[in-house]
């Protein structure tokens, strides 16, 4: 049976081309100057930590770490994106920060209000694997209906550190299919077509569907860049069904 794949990161590559003009000629202060830390939106609240030359974001009480990818705004901004490509904060030329959340879209006003510690993956046993495994199964069953399997390859879970990122990619996975299937004609075109879900190591984070499995794969040598967050995998599976997630 074909195999349809649909890569992520396509937008971050002409992101990262656009600051690396930019840089020659800007002046104003670098994004990297934003002070990390604890932020507070409205109720929510998140923290917001240098990787490398990315973000590290979390929002209190979610498990989820997202990348966010710096990119040059208008007059002097800066944006922070998910690996979607979608906008989760814009910063001022003046400093002020506004966050864009699904609950509000329009933005919310974001100030700092304390200190952060960059965010460290657990060790993860065989045992934790397969309970996640089973548990979001479970979930999605109860939640959108859906009959699927979660597993991850041998290989993928063979070394302690290789097993802690499969486990994050096959949260990741699970997270973005529910946000995938809350669209009630999303979540039908996925039932008829999917019966499992497959967690694989390759050079780069890609989705594709194999014989009614969709193969979601990952890279453990390049660290949190090397999985898709759940809002890449939900705008990747729109766009490989050709059904929007929300």
């Amino acid at each position: 049976m074909r195999a349809f794949a649909l890569l992520f990161g396509a937008v971050l590559l002409c992101a990262s081309a656009t600051q690396a003009q930019a840089g020659m000629f800007d002046r104003t202060p670098r994004f990297g100057d934003i002070n990390p830390g604890t932020f507070q939106a409205g109720d929510r609240r998140f923290s917001l930590d240098r990787y490398q030359n990315a973000f590290l974001m979390r929002f209190a009480g979610q498990p989820e770490i997202f990348v966010l990818y710096t990119d040059y705004g208008a007059m002097g901004s800066r944006v922070l994106q998910y690996d979607s490509g979608a906008i989760a904060i814009q910063v001022a030329g003046w400093g002020g920060m506004t966050i864009y959340t699904d609950d509000h879209p329009e933005g919310l006003p974001t100030s700092r209000v304390g200190d952060s510690s960059p965010p460290v993956l657990p060790a993860i046993s065989m045992q934790q694997i397969q309970s996640a495994a089973d548990d979001e199964a479970s979930h999605l069953s109860y939640v959108r209906g859906l009959k699927i399997n979660f597993f991850a390859d041998q290989n993928a879970v063979a070394e302690s550190n290789v097993r802690s990122l499969a486990f994050d990619a096959m949260e990741n996975a699970a997270r973005g299919i529910d946000r995938f299937t809350a669209n009630p004609a999303a979540k039908g075109t996925f039932g008829q077509r999917i019966s499992s879900v497959r967690i694989v190591i390759s050079d780069k984070p890609y989705i594709k569907i194999d014989n009614r499995v969709l193969i979601v794969t990952f890279n453990p040598r390049t660290g949190y860049f090397g999985r898709a967050s759940s809002n890449a995998i939900s705008f990747a599976l729109g766009k490989l069904f050709g059904v929007p997630s929300r």
